[in-house]
């Protein structure tokens, strides 16, 4: 059985899209499953400030990291909002449809330069999803899933998770993101350390 990795990410960040862009890659190379577990960065850190304009130095780092993996990245001119976006995550996970949501938020976000907290895009996420939409549009209404989206917040924090994306390999939290030969070799090495624990 491949190994599952958990990973707590968040829709505004460019460098989770870049993770995401890369998973894809390495789950197809090798025998492990990313899990993705959504956190509201805003609700964990101060400095996340949804609608504030990115500064002229954010917005060179997050092009530079992205040059260096090779994913381009639109760069969005404020910080998004994606508390409705990780909350629709959480209901397309229990539809068993998170994997197709997730890529479109992202692509929505990062390639198309769309407004994730706009409810008519996530309304035309979840219809290409083949999500129920009147549920989907519910829930976010409610916020049904808000606590589920805190505790994975208190759950990242458990383990010490400051930085977004965190590869969680065993009891290991990788934060950020790294070139893809370094992830590939860390990654491959976590599935051989799996697979000797589960001989014993």
């Amino acid at each position: 059985m491949p190994v599952v990795v958990p990973v707590y990410f968040d829709y505004a960040s460019s460098l989770c899209f870049v993770a995401h862009t890369l998973a894809l890659q390495l789950e197809a190379e090798l025998d492990v499953v990313f899990e993705w577990r959504p956190v509201d960065i805003s609700a964990r850190h101060g400095g996340w400030e949804k609608g504030r304009r990115l500064d002229a130095e954010t917005r060179a780092n997050i092009e530079r990291v992205a040059g260096e993996t090779g994913v381009p990245v639109r760069v969005p001119d404020q910080w998004l909002d994606s508390r409705a976006a990780l909350e629709g995550a959480l209901f397309a996970r229990e539809r068993d449809r998170l994997r197709p949501y997730q890529a479109r938020v992202f692509e929505a976000a990062f390639v198309a330069g769309e407004d994730i907290a706009d409810r008519y895009v996530l309304l035309r996420i979840a219809r290409e999803c083949d999500l129920p939409i009147g549920e989907f549009m519910q829930s976010l209404a409610t916020r049904r899933h808000a606590a589920a989206l805190a505790e994975s917040a208190r759950e990242a924090a458990r383990w010490g998770v400051v930085g977004y994306p965190t590869f969680l390999l065993g009891e290991l939290p990788l934060a950020g993101i790294q070139p893809l030969e370094t992830m590939r070799l860390l990654l491959a090495r976590h599935v051989e350390r799996a697979a000797i624990h589960s001989l014993h």
